[in-house]
């Protein structure tokens, strides 16, 4: 039927929404689909793809008018649904505004809308490119990688003039409009932040860096830079394309380079790139310091450790010794190496902490204090509701006696050294043997007093009469047992009664109980039961999380168990909080040089770092007692 013909049958199709006047007095009819299950380019986010199978759309959605949550802006009502591997909506525009009266009288005179989705993230992970993922009934796969939200909330969706991709007609809002749950927010945070750190390692490769002048290269690297901005290609293949625009440039680095103008690249910061490869560390120094630098390095040809003291000798204008010994002695006085040895060995202490595993992040809230003071947290449930006011009432002050937490920070500690033998010898093995080691070590100090302080339950944390402790017949961990600590959690009330909103976002076991775990949250079906269906209930309920300390007992003893598992809900909730001082997360690293250390002739590190950890929200927390 003709597009702009009016009866009360029009169907009218715009793209992919339609809209059905059916009548005077009848709501006009809406189908929406709202996303194709393909990969989407979300500007700001990069390439994206839902996993239909983890989204929660589950009840009523909203219709809107451009992602705008005010009551005046909504067009409309309906019900997701999920079909051949597309996310549908099937609804009424029920929307009594000029929005909804205008998206009627647009698609009556044959404009074509297009749908965008309002999806709240909480798990995502990133896939590899060319790597393939099979969801939505399809093969998904990119050149440049993408980022996959396995699980999320349909907020909304929303009619719009112009989606953000033109093939899928869907886009993750921008906006946080209405959201409350923390929890989302720091997953499309961390969403965010990967996309961030891609932008900023993109600019790290492609930096002119006011040290090298391109000269005809340059649009050569501003094609490559453009590329991986739009995701083309990956950080990866721009560091190749890079370095092999810069090696068919092969500008030449004199043995002497003592002007550290616009014209060159720091050599404290060369000689760093040439000390991390000959540690191992080629990839790291690559990724911190970018291909120009790693070029340059490669020109100073070193084949022994001792070819960087002679670099940094001659850079400074200082005649180099005739013996071994006494090179190594007058560079590590040279400001040159002893700054590139201490900047080296902080990205390779500092890469070690940050590829430790610390489970606690998944829902231990992160404070900042700025002195060694007894600091306070509020927990957040015992802060009570906001009370009704009557016309020109008093504000009532809310009591906080025991809605706070006491903690503190102390400093953990360690000196290591370089001796003059070990670069006399050639033997760089001090970073990764000790160097990375110790950053291991830092993030490892900091578990592990987390976890102490988790198994110690001061001042009876977990306990029946704060309702989060499971006892009973059966507290190992299944099903039924987890299903009860999920119950125990989201019915957590204050004392007026009020419910606190709370939800367990992820447990977490000793080894010994990681493919029961994974067993009650990943299996499809569960064992029949009578008159019961056989589905799995709890089929990625919750985030799992393994800890080898909770059932460590040589270090912990008896606190320590393989039967114990506990649920917690998000970060915000601070059922845990593990404070830093001043709020750095990562250890300190100070360099002393020989002239410092005056017991050994040799060159020394401190490496310190500032934190401590308290229980803080029983009721964001629930753990069960497992049966002996």
């Amino acid at each position: 039927m003709n597009a702009n013909t009016v009866t009360d049958d029009l169907l009218l199709t715009a793209a992919e929404v339609e809209i059905e006047a059916a009548g005077k007095d009848v709501r006009p009819k809406i189908s929406v689909v709202a996303y194709t299950g393909r990969i989407m380019r979300v500007p700001g986010w990069g390439d994206i793809a839902i996993d239909l199978a983890g989204l929660d759309a589950g009840g009523q959605v909203p219709l809107l008018a451009d992602h705008d949550a005010s009551v005046g802006s909504v067009v409309g009502h309906g019900e997701p649904a999920v079909a051949n591997g597309r996310l549908v909506v099937a609804g009424v525009v029920s929307g009594a505004g000029e929005p909804a009266r205008h998206v009627v009288e647009m698609a009556r005179g044959g404009f074509q809308f297009q749908a965008s989705v309002g999806v709240a993230p909480t798990e995502h992970e990133r896939v590899k490119p060319n790597q393939s993922v099979e969801i939505n009934g399809r093969s998904l796969s990119s050149p440049s990688g993408f980022t996959l939200v396995r699980k999320g909330r349909l907020r909304e969706v929303s009619i719009t003039p112009l989606g953000a991709d033109a093939e899928t007609s869907v886009a993750i809002a921008a906006s946080r409009q209405g959201r409350t749950n923390m929890a989302d927010i720091a997953n499309e945070d961390q969403i965010r932040a990967d996309e961030r750190e891609r932008l900023k390692q993109i600019e790290i490769t492609c930096r002119p860096i006011g040290e090298r002048d391109w000269g005809a290269q340059q649009k050569r690297v501003d094609d490559l830079r453009a590329k991986a901005i739009a995701g083309d290609i990956t950080v990866a293949d721009l560091r190749a394309g890079v370095l092999e625009v810069l090696r068919a440039s092969r500008p030449i680095y004199s043995g002497v380079q003592r002007d550290n103008g616009a014209g060159h690249i720091p050599r404290a910061r060369v000689i760093e790139a040439a000390i991390l490869k000959r540690a191992g560390f080629a990839a790291l120094a690559e990724k911190a310091l970018g291909p120009a630098c790693m070029e340059a390095a490669d020109d100073l040809r070193v084949a022994h450790t001792l070819d960087l003291c002679r670099a940094a000798l001659q850079h400074e204008g200082i005649d180099t010794p005739a013996d071994r010994e006494g090179m190594v002695r007058a560079s590590l006085t040279t400001h040159t190496l002893t700054e590139a040895l201490g900047s080296a060995v902080n990205k390779v202490l500092l890469d070690g902490y940050r590829d430790s595993p610390a489970t606690w992040r998944a829902f231990a809230g992160v404070r900042s204090v700025p002195d060694f003071k007894t600091a306070t947290a509020i927990r957040p449930s015992f802060t009570g509701s906001l009370q009704q006011l009557p016309p020109g009432g008093e504000f009532k002050h809310g009591g906080a006696e025991e809605a706070t937490t006491q903690y503190k920070v102390d400093t953990y500690g360690k000196i290591f050294s370089i001796d003059r033998r070990d670069l006399i010898n050639d033997d760089l093995s001090l970073f990764d043997s000790v160097a990375r080691v110790m950053g291991q070590a830092a993030m490892r100090k900091l578990s592990d007093l987390t976890y102490d302080t988790l198994l110690s339950n001061t001042g009876a944390f977990f306990a029946a009469g704060n309702g989060n402790y499971i006892t009973g017949a059966d507290t190992n961990l299944s099903p039924d047992s987890l299903g009860r600590a999920i119950a125990a959690m989201i019915t957590q009330r204050d004392a007026e009664g009020n419910d606190l909103d709370l939800r367990p976002v992820v447990l977490v076991v000793p080894p010994e109980l990681q493919t029961t775990a994974r067993a009650v949250l990943e299996s499809e079906f569960i064992a029949a039961q009578t008159n019961l269906p056989t589905g799995n209930s709890l089929k990625n309920a919750v985030g799992l999380e393994v800890e080898p300390r909770l059932s460590n007992t040589k270090k912990y003893g008896n606190k320590a168990s393989t039967k114990h598992w506990y649920l917690f809900a998000a970060p915000a909730a601070s059922p845990l909080i593990v404070g830093f001082l001043n709020g750095q997360q990562t250890p300190t690293v100070e360099f002393f040089g020989l002239d410092q250390t005056v017991n050994k002739l040799a060159v020394s590190w401190r490496v310190y770092f500032d934190f401590g950890a308290a229980l803080c929200d029983p009721r964001a927390a629930v753990r069960s007692k497992g049966e002996a």
